[in-house]
């Protein structure tokens, strides 16, 4: 079968909704930080938010 001849999965079997939403470090889908567009988990926000350039208080 060629790339032509492949159709796309129908509506019920597309990503959508928190399954669309993985951490771009661990890949896990709990814990999300979303806003400033981080789209990371909080244990990686937790190693690596100082070199991103978040402070500790």
């Amino acid at each position: 079968m060629s790339k032509k001849d492949e159709k796309p999965l129908p509506l019920q079997y597309r990503l959508k909704g928190k399954l669309m939403r993985k951490c771009r470090f661990c890949g896990s889908s709990r814990g999300m930080i979303r806003s400033y567009g981080l789209r990371i988990c909080r244990r990686c926000f937790r190693d690596m938010g100082e070199r991103i350039g978040f402070r500790k208080f």
